[in-house]
């Protein structure tokens, strides 16, 4: 029996072990070269741990191959593992969409279930209120007759004091299944607004997969992989870069930035937000500036200079405490700090910050204790965001377009119309349709232009 027992545990032990090499084998065998919609979690979870290693492993691939000399061989090979890291990383954000699309899908499914909770409640609330007027509307001398005997008339009111409890614990029930209602619905929208920049980004990092591609087979074409003919081919093309890189961009109050800067700069938005940084360049220089230049429109009012209009000063009196809780809280003079001078066309009053010309309530408002400061601070790090420091103002700046298009994706279509509506948006809140054709066509050229510069870069 004994021995018996010893075979079956063994017997047991070598079943168990099978299956786990079985299933440890499955999981490794796993690529994340697809994702199916029919993909178990634990499926999903596995695809995507292989994919942020395959993206680790031609990180390190690359690095190594960039310490090595220059030569036609070494660089169509880092092209080579841009590209195979950029696919990686596209089909890693693949598989978060796809969760979050599940994790939408369940928190629609929730609310609709609260909505029948309340429902029920409401309706099981209308019925004890029913019967409690039903109650409430016979006299004592009724109750005390239509009673059998005196333990009748104390259960009648007993039944009366059980009606009052459970209408109370019904409202309370609704109010709370209310509160978690609504949390629900935040959560929907976050998660949805998440999704919505995941799929910019991703849109994003295809285009910037493409122009690799395409730099590699037209170096290749060129070259017909002759290292003399390639050298060529670098020269003009690093010069060309350098050309791009050190363009300048002057903003009033804070320097210059080099093209490859401001770049930098908003690239910092582009990854968190998804909006393009050839957009938010485009802004940039048509918000605040002149004949390309950053800024070239800043800094010739301040917010208490005499003006003809109601206020009597560039700034809206509206716009005073906003103005002046942010420039305490950045340790900048009010008196000596620069703002937007008014522009006729467009009101009696001036007032913008920055180099992205956002107005003191709409970065925050002290009465609302709203604005965009905040959600910079998220992205950026700052302690307090300013809108005169390039980064939180770039960062602004893209949030804003975020939110613009977010609402335009409904009325357009293609990306240039959709871009022309938020730009517009951007210049003139709810007058935009006016400047639809001027202004938004205007920013969609120039981000035409930038792009084209951006793919040069993206390109090495």
């Amino acid at each position: 029996m004994k021995r018996y027992f010893l075979y079956s545990l063994v017997v047991f032990s070598l079943v168990v072990s099978s299956l786990a090499k079985n299933a440890f084998a499955e999981s490794t065998n796993i690529s994340c070269d697809t994702v199916n919609d029919t993909d178990s979690q634990d499926v999903l979870q596995i695809k995507l741990n292989k994919c942020e290693s395959d993206i680790k492993e031609q990180a390190a691939m690359l690095k190594v191959k960039e310490l090595q000399s220059t030569n036609l061989e070494r660089d169509l090979s880092i092209l080579g593992y841009k590209i195979n890291q950029s696919k990686l990383e596209i089909q890693a954000r693949d598989i978060s969409i796809l969760n979050l699309d599940r994790n939408i899908d369940q928190k629609g499914q929730a609310i609709q279930d609260l909505g029948s909770r309340i429902d029920s409640l409401r309706a099981s609330t209308a019925e004890l209120i029913k019967k409690t007027n039903e109650v409430e509307s016979a006299s004592l001398v009724e109750v005390i007759l239509t009673s059998t005997n005196i333990s009748d008339f104390y259960q009648d009111l007993g039944s009366f004091d059980s009606l009052e409890a459970s209408i109370g614990n019904a409202v309370t029930s609704i109010r709370q299944t209310k509160v978690t209602e609504e949390q629900h619905k935040k959560d929907l929208q976050d998660k949805q607004e998440k999704e919505r920049e995941l799929k910019a980004v991703q849109e994003i990092d295809k285009r910037k997969q493409e122009v690799v591609e395409t730099e590699k087979n037209r170096i290749f074409q060129e070259t017909k992989g002759q290292e003399k003919k390639y050298k060529e081919v670098l020269a003009q093309k690093q010069k060309l870069i350098n050309d791009i890189k050190n363009k300048i961009l002057k903003i009033t109050g804070g320097g210059e930035l080099t093209f490859a800067d401001a770049l930098k700069l908003v690239r910092v938005a582009e990854r968190a937000i998804g909006v393009r940084a050839a957009f938010i360049l485009s802004i940039l220089t048509q918000e605040s500036g002149m004949d390309g230049v950053i800024g070239r429109d800043l800094g010739k009012c301040f917010y208490n200079t005499p003006w003809n209009n109601l206020s009597a000063t560039v700034m809206s009196n509206m716009q005073k405490p906003s103005y002046l809780y942010i420039l305490q809280n950045l340790s900048k003079d009010p008196n000596t700090t620069p703002v937007s001078c008014p522009i006729a066309s467009d009101g009696q009053y001036g007032g913008a910050m920055g180099p992205s010309q956002f107005m003191p309530k709409t970065w925050w408002d002290i009465g609302a204790q709203t604005g965009y400061k905040n959600r910079v601070q998220s992205i950026t790090g700052s302690p307090f965001a300013s809108p005169f420091d390039n980064l939180d103002a770039f960062t602004a700046t893209a949030l804003y377009l975020d939110d613009a298009l977010s609402g335009c994706e409904s009325i357009y279509k293609t990306q240039v119309s959709r871009e022309k509506c938020a730009a517009a948006k951007y210049y003139a809140g709810a007058n935009w349709k006016r400047h639809l054709n001027d202004y938004g066509t205007n920013v969609a050229y120039r981000a035409a232009e930038f792009q084209k510069d951006i793919d040069t870069l993206d390109s090495q």
